[in-house]
């Protein structure tokens, strides 16, 4: 794969509008977030005691931030990076001429798909920067040991937005339709993700939705080891090669 075609892509999708869309949510989050978590709802507060047994202010706000902001925010943010990934090129007449250079489909496919993972890792880590300082003038006992390192696993879930937008996009072939199935997709994995908090005897069939390997982090809170990290991350790397893999696959048989 050709990096430096990698990193143009990039800086191009970086000023589409679209990625400033994106960059606009993400900055309202970090903004609004710390002072919804200040007062959060009654019953995230009754939640919270029950799946976790605690009242501490800083979980309160890593499950709202984890929650209500950026679990909803990756499922959008993947499907705007890349939910018209390839068939918008097509549909334009782009795609006939860029295959007609030197690059296989499949390999402008894993280039595409890696550049807005990387678009989606600036937004999303930039995002998370920019809510430290402002978390810690707020929160009383903030933990940034553990933010970040919920941060780093849920990376990788936000990648599987991005990875399974850019699926069902070469699968359904039409940008609106692909969109509307991947958002429906990512909402309701989104949906399910805290199923094995407050439901024990799902715990072990949650593990297999990708959502719920990047918020696995909460769990842990009070015993938090290297392995409760890497693990999770290791299982996403693992499915987001199987989605690229079946990604590449199928963009080989797309009628140009």
């Amino acid at each position: 794969m050709n990096a430096r075609l990698l990193w143009l892509d990039m800086c191009a999708s970086l000023r589409e509008r679209k990625t400033l869309l994106a960059a606009g949510m993400m900055v309202y989050a970090a903004l609004s977030m710390p002072f919804v978590a200040a007062k959060p709802p009654a019953h995230v507060l009754s939640a919270l005691k029950g799946w976790f047994g605690t009242s501490d202010p800083s979980l309160i706000f890593l499950f709202v931030w984890t929650d209500l902001a950026m679990n909803k925010t990756l499922a959008v943010l993947g499907v705007v990076l890349a939910g018209s990934l390839v068939i918008r090129e097509r549909e334009t007449g782009v795609l006939q001429v860029l295959l007609s250079k030197p690059v296989s489909p499949s390999a402008y496919f894993l280039m595409r798909t890696l550049s807005a993972c990387g678009v989606m890792a600036l937004l999303y880590v930039g995002g998370h920067l920019l809510a430290v300082p402002i978390v810690a003038r707020t929160l009383p006992g903030f933990r940034p040991g553990l933010f970040f390192a919920s941060m780093s696993v849920h990376l990788f879930a936000a990648f599987f937005a991005v990875c399974l937008s850019a699926l069902v996009a070469v699968l359904v072939q039409r940008r609106s339709l692909a969109a509307l199935v991947s958002l429906l997709v990512l909402f309701l994995l989104v949906g399910l993700a805290f199923i094995g908090f407050y439901n024990p005897a799902w715990r072990q069939a949650s593990l297999f939705n990708p959502i719920t390997q990047g918020i696995s982090v909460l769990g842990h809170v009070d015993d938090l080891s290297l392995g409760h990290v890497l693990g999770p991350i290791a299982i996403l790397l693992g499915m987001n090669v199987a989605v690229l893999a079946l990604g590449a696959l199928r963009v080989r048989h797309l009628e140009v």
